[in-house]
């Protein structure tokens, strides 16, 4: 059993709903971050989430490492951009 948050959705609803892939941009980081320790501090089960290549792979590599200190146990990259 895990949770498993797909950060990586980049279909127009998303965009309209605000989610998946459109949770990645730097203005949303904070939030996701707090999501994902959300989670993994209250759940018995471990956090995973798959995220898509960001523009610049130090960006890629910056929100690996937050949400890893977040608490995510496992992250999926699905090696596509966005749009």
């Amino acid at each position: 059993d895990a949770i498993d948050l797909n950060l990586g959705c980049p279909q127009r609803v998303a965009y309209a709903g605000h989610f998946g892939s459109y949770l990645l941009d730097r203005s949303d980081r904070d939030l996701v971050c707090s999501i994902v320790k959300r989670l993994s501090d209250a759940l018995p089960v471990p956090v995973f989430c798959k995220i898509r290549l960001l523009d610049e792979p130090e960006d890629t590599l910056r929100l690996a490492r937050q949400l890893e200190a977040s608490g995510a146990s496992l992250l999926a990259v699905h090696a596509r951009y966005r749009g």
